[in-house]
């Protein structure tokens, strides 16, 4: 691995960004705008985003295009910088347009932006505003997913200012609240929160984004693994910032709830975690949020390693155009598009939002350590991401093929469902759709830091130290994620066989310049 100290510039110049951002807005019918608009996201991006490059241009497109619709998700309001997950006003969301349930993902993927505002704004409105816990809220974890950002920007104050709010929430998610459950005619009233007599918390399905879905409700998966990541994060917080009693007790909660998870949670005759339903009984049915205990790295020793074996199986999860949310052996599991029900179900079709959950996961649990053996590797983490970017197209009535991304699609055809359920109710009602293109450049899932953390292997550390673990095929000659805000630093990271395609030398080159050298202690670059 090679080091060098140099003024901060690119190694990557901008010509390819412009050039798939002038494709991107040829082929938009731009119906609603933002901050950003599409005349100004090429200049945006290219002060904003850390530049790409590799021998796939599937990647590299679908990498420049989820940076071009994030773009336009970035919101001005009197509070300050939010981010939506609709480009219209949707009647289900809070105040600015907001909703919780994506709120981990626009944090996550935009912990690589430039410009820390715009999540700093965004992290402060949704804890003010009340959208994280009560009647409107989903699932999130916004505690966990700034001690995320805080490993990119090395911020740490901004985490100690937001501290009594992440207790606040925590504390609200325990003591819980009535919802509903959205598949019961009339829906049924359900109470969501920590239930001490297991240790776990339940919540309905419908809030955690997966509405209709085939597994049980109760105590599931993913709002428990959230939970536990929520008490991590504030204890370590608590700790940078000298609050040991706090630091203490929320240490305690999260080692109680890893506790019940592993024993109540995992599933030892399905070798996967499931739902514990309201009597108290290990559900059967396997969704990808199953791997949300290693999203968030929960620790698990390699016993638990047979869960990635249904990531790969045509019983599993694995289809032609995209992971499936239940395993397709599922009892009820089914793909059939109907214009009679519901638009979001999560009984078959696959979902961006799990399967950047799942890919995120993966590309956590083999970075851990690359020497064991698992029934997943990093051959198996490119083909999924390969196969997801492929997903990212729509064909126009005239034939013509444009880059896009929705809400949920067809696993063997590769056809976006809501939007054509959408249209097609409203062409059998003769009246037009409610909100013209509800889910066009649809912000609810991760892309880019897929790339940058899981195929370029960008592990970033609160400590200001970097490591490098990439998954990128063996076989490509060169790649290069360029200009990342890290600490205070410029970092690149490329890859380049022979040294003649960047002229920085050999194999893995990382570039680490300090602009600001003179204000800080020390002038060496550690890694």
């Amino acid at each position: 691995m090679i080091l060098a100290a140099l003024l901060l510039s690119f190694v990557l110049g901008d010509d390819a960004l412009r050039s798939w951002v002038a494709r991107f807005n040829a082929d938009d019918e731009e119906i609603y705008t933002n901050a950003v608009s599409n005349a100004e996201a090429a200049d945006f991006l290219a002060d904003a985003v850390p530049r790409f490059e590799c021998p796939d241009r599937e990647l590299e497109r679908v990498y420049w295009f989820r940076w071009w619709t994030y773009r336009k998700h970035l919101k001005k309001t009197p509070g300050g910088w939010v981010v939506t997950e609709f480009l219209p006003d949707v009647p289900w969301a809070g105040k600015y347009n907001t909703i919780s349930c994506p709120l981990g993902h626009h944090l996550r993927e935009g912990r690589w932006l430039r410009d820390r505002a715009y999540l700093d704004d965004y992290t402060r409105v949704m804890m003010a505003e009340g959208n994280v816990n009560g009647r409107r809220a989903y699932v999130n974890w916004p505690a966990w997913a700034t001690l995320e950002r805080l490993k990119v920007s090395g911020d740490g104050g901004f985490s100690q200012k937001m501290l009594p709010d992440f207790v606040r929430n925590y504390e609200a998610w325990e003591r819980g609240w009535e919802q509903r459950l959205w598949t019961e005619r009339p829906p049924r009233p359900f109470q969501a929160g920590f239930k001490p007599a297991r240790g776990l918390f339940d919540v309905s399905s419908s809030y955690e984004g997966s509405e209709f879905q085939l597994s049980a409700e109760g105590a599931r998966p993913m709002v428990n693994a959230a939970m536990w990541a929520e008490a991590t994060a504030i204890a370590r917080i608590a700790a940078c910032g000298g609050e040991e009693e706090l630091a203490r007790r929320f240490a305690g909660k999260a080692a109680s709830l890893e506790q019940a998870v592993k024993s109540r949670l995992w599933n030892p005759e399905k070798g996967f975690f499931t739902t514990l339903n309201e009597q108290g009984e290990r559900d059967s049915v396997c969704e990808l949020h199953g791997y949300a205990p290693f999203y968030f790295g929960m620790p698990l020793d390699r016993g638990y390693d047979v869960a990635w074996r249904p990531l790969l199986s045509e019983k599993g999860f694995r289809a032609a155009k995209g992971l499936t949310f239940p395993t397709q052996d599922s009892p009820g599991f089914d793909v059939t598009i109907r214009f009679d029900r519901h638009m979001c179900l999560w009984n078959g079709p696959s979902w961006p939002y799990a399967t950047s959950v799942a890919l995120t996961a993966l590309y956590r649990r083999l970075q851990e350590d690359a020497s064991v053996q698992r029934p997943v590797g990093a051959a198996d983490f490119v083909a999924l991401l390969r196969q997801y970017a492929a997903q990212h197209v729509l064909t126009l009535p005239n034939g013509h093929v444009v880059s896009w991304i929705d809400e949920n699609l067809h696993p063997s055809t590769g056809e976006w469902i809501a939007r054509k359920v959408l249209a097609e109710q409203a062409r059998r009602s003769g009246r037009p759709q409610k909100v013209r293109e509800r889910g066009k450049d649809y912000n609810h899932s991760t892309f880019c830091d897929l790339v940058i953390a899981g195929l370029c292997g960008i592990v970033p550390r609160s400590d200001g130290q970097v490591d490098v673990k990439p998954l990128a095929p063996p076989e490509w000659d060169w790649w290069c994620i360029d200009g990342i805000c890290y600490h205070g630093d410029e970092l690149t990271v490329l890859y380049d066989r022979d040294g003649r395609r960047y002229g920085r030398g050999r194999g893995i080159v990382v570039v680490r310049s300090r602009p600001n050298a003179a204000k800080k202690k020390g002038g060496d670059v550690r890694l």
